[in-house]
């Protein structure tokens, strides 16, 4: 604990120099604006354009080869960007994703990042192509988002259309989308970056060099938007009320168990302030949520599946502590996991320079568990530019047992995106008699040609945190890894970039008896087309004090280990008519041999029409018990008729459960932030002699956003 407290008083010890910053001021209209993509209206031939793109990819600093205009005007209901996108070759625009929160990436792009409280380290992002499709992400501490964070669906109306001269967009983000501080002259902050894509070019204003790795992430540097005055959100009430019928049938091989659905909920958004939310939720229901991908475990550790579950995901990087994916004190996945959502409530915002995120939800009781509590506050403050600090306090609890969580943590950003982190956790639960503690310290060193991250990782024994994912307990995990990435292409050469990585980290038991030691070294070539490959050679020696269990019976037996392998992978452009990845490796496995490969294959047919497909299979040897195999196969058809009709389906199959699972979606977005879903569930056990359907599910799920 002292050498933790040591760590954090580093952590602290840096001041930084504010720089100017470049500007641009809003215009302030009373003139109604049709969002249609044309920006006839006259206010919008009046107002100078904003044309001081920088291009940041190929060239950093250099001007970029198509010219852009941004202008940006308000009213007392919306903020309109207008955007006209020039292009030398119009025809090679590329206009092809209908599909809200597809693979916009594909195509040509615009993000808007916007940081409505100016703490230059959270924004809003909003992302859209030429036609105006959209995807939108919530920004977290200038890190690139997450996949929660990617699930934020902020409500706003986009319409692009391709021109003989480019491409024009016209955005209005409603005032009730976001969050901002209640002042009469506001000032925001704002980044926007343009990726032209069959150049692999992007442009950014304001200008953020290669030395931020994170370009439009990088809160930090973006410009200031002014001569927002006078702008009130109402009274902020948003009322989402949820209704749902179908049918769910259980067939096993001693009965048959079907049940009529019939259901509703609503949901509730109150500002409390203009900068802090409640989110009240009843009867809360989850019948949309996309199945998670098959994985097959060949490890002694638990398998991590992401949060998809809408009502989680709003705002989840506010509750993010720990190590993402090994040790999480809040993993939303364990509410409602086994026991349906009753209800509860939800805080979240900022008081001044603090961020906070409060929540208390309740199950019911069933499947021979009690009904349980679960409760987080999570609070984050600025305590100098750049830098932070924070807590976590997490409670679970039902008549039974009670399991609480207390931690602390802090960050300091400098030399563009390199930062010194630390964390620490405390666990007190009815079935230990003392605490449990878990901690880690890391600095990362980063820009454009190096980085160097060096760190230690902590986890006692009895630490389980209730509401949290401990990947490995018992252990002092120390590493470090290093790398030298070369930029060798300027936009005309083969190669863009290459990537020398080196890895080595030594995991201890608490005891300080050595038990994994990995060592792996790398090497990978960026193409200026986007297609990559790498080479990895990898030695990882491994003591193992107990054996474990395979999801087929295979036993691994304890003893020590050592294992080399060495793996060679290849991924294609996703823009391509035609991509995929390929990736083929081949080493020792516990005292026998493994031959993995795993591959995808996509075809975007039509703007309505995408197919995927992928494969994993794994050729397993063991010298004392034979050879098996451990295959994971997946299909998937995305269909979008237009903007506001969406399908997907989704065929799954793995060898270790003998399972098929067909699962079907179709999303009608009759309103902005309402939903029309319909889907069908379905799951075949192929196992044993009585092979045959399952599970069998139907829901129609129908959703209404009122806004006060």
């Amino acid at each position: 604990m002292n050498k933790f407290i040591y760590y954090l008083s580093i952590l602290f010890a840096t001041t930084l120099v504010a720089q100017e910053r470049p500007e641009v001021k809003a215009i302030r209209t009373n003139l109604t604006i049709k969002v249609d993509g044309l920006l006839d209206e006259e206010i919008w031939e009046n107002i100078e354009p904003i044309t001081q793109f920088i291009q940041r990819l190929p060239q950093d600093g250099a001007q970029p080869t198509e010219k852009s205009e941004m202008r940006i005007i308000y009213d007392e209901n919306y903020l309109y960007f207008g955007f006209t996108f020039f292009d030398s070759d119009p025809e090679k625009v590329r206009a092809t994703i209908l599909n809200r929160g597809g693979w916009i990436h594909r195509d040509d792009k615009l993000e808007i990042a916007l940081d409505t409280y100016l703490d230059r380290r959270n924004a809003y992002l909003f992302e859209m192509n030429p036609l105006g499709t959209q995807d939108d992400a919530l920004i977290s501490d200038e890190s690139r988002p997450s996949l929660d964070e990617w699930a934020w669906d902020g409500v706003y109306i986009s319409q692009g259309r391709v021109t003989d001269y480019g491409w024009v967009l016209e955005v209005a983000i409603p005032w009730n989308t976001l969050r901002f501080p209640s002042k009469d002259d506001l000032t925001m902050g704002l980044a926007v970056k343009r990726y032209i894509n069959r150049k692999n070019e992007s442009a950014i204003w304001p200008h953020i060099g290669l030395e931020y790795s994170s370009d439009v992430y990088q809160v930090s540097q973006y410009a200031n938007l002014t001569g927002l005055k006078n702008i009130k959100r109402g009274n902020d009430i948003k009322i989402k009320p949820f209704g749902i019928i179908g049918s769910q049938k259980q067939i096993s091989e001693d009965e048959t168990i079907s049940d009529n659905l019939g259901n509703g909920g609503v949901d509730l958004y109150y500002g409390l302030k203009s900068n802090l939310t409640l989110n009240l939720t009843y009867n809360t229901d989850f019948a949309q949520v996309e199945s998670d991908n098959a994985q097959i475990n060949l490890t002694r550790f638990s398998l991590f599946y992401p949060e998809k579950r809408e009502f989680f995901l709003t705002r989840s990087k506010l509750f993010g502590f720990g190590n993402s994916r090994q040790t999480e004190i809040f993993f939303s996945r364990r509410i409602g996991l086994n026991q349906n959502v009753l209800g509860g409530s939800r805080i979240y915002g900022q008081i001044g320079k603090t961020s906070i995120g409060a929540l208390n939800i309740h199950t019911q009781a069933e499947n021979g568990l009690p009904a349980t509590a679960y409760s987080a506050l999570r609070l984050r403050s600025d305590i100098r530019d750049r830098t932070t600090i924070g807590a976590i306090v997490t409670d679970v609890s039902n008549k039974e047992t009670q399991n609480s969580v207390f931690g602390f943590d802090g960050q300091m950003r400098f030399w563009g995106n390199s930062s010194v982190s630390a964390w620490y956790g405390q666990v007190q639960d009815d079935q230990f008699e003392k605490p449990s503690e878990a901690s880690m310290i890391k600095v990362d060193l980063k820009n454009d040609r190096y980085f160097f991250t060096a760190g230690q990782h902590r986890v006692d024994k009895d630490f389980h945190p209730a509401l949290g994912f401990v990947q490995r307990n018992d252990m002092v995990g120390t590493g470090a890894m290093m790398g030298f990435t070369p930029r060798v292409g300027d936009g005309e050469e083969l190669i863009r970039q290459m990537r020398y990585t080196l890895y080595v980290r030594d995991v201890k038991n608490l005891e300080g008896l050595s038990e994994t030691s990995i060592i792996n070294g790398g090497i990978d070539a960026i193409f200026e087309s986007r297609d990559r490959i790498g080479l990895k050679i990898i030695q990882e020696k491994e003591k193992l004090s107990d054996g474990f269990i395979l999801g087929n019976g295979f036993e691994i037996k304890k003893g020590n280990y050592r294992d080399r392998k060495i793996s060679l992978s290849a991924r294609t452009n996703q823009s391509r008519g035609i991509w995929g990845n390929f990736a083929i490796s081949k080493g020792d496995y516990f005292g026998g041999n493994k031959t993995s490969w795993s591959s995808s294959i996509g075809k975007q047919f039509s703007n309505h029409l995408t197919l995927y497909g992928s494969a994993n299979q794994n050729i397993i040897f063991m010298s004392n018990q034979g050879e098996f195999t451990a295959n994971v196969y997946g299909f998937t058809a995305e269909v979008a008729l237009n903007r506001k009709w969406f399908g997907k389906a989704l065929l799954q199959y793995d060898n270790f459960s003998n399972q098929l699972q067909v699962y079907c979606r179709i999303n009608w977005i009759h309103t902005p932030g309402s939903d029309l879903f319909i889907v069908i569930n379905k799951l075949y056990d192929l196992s044993g002699d009585n092979y045959g359907l399952a599970q069998n599910t139907q829901v129609i799920k129908l959703t209404y956003l009122f806004q006060i």
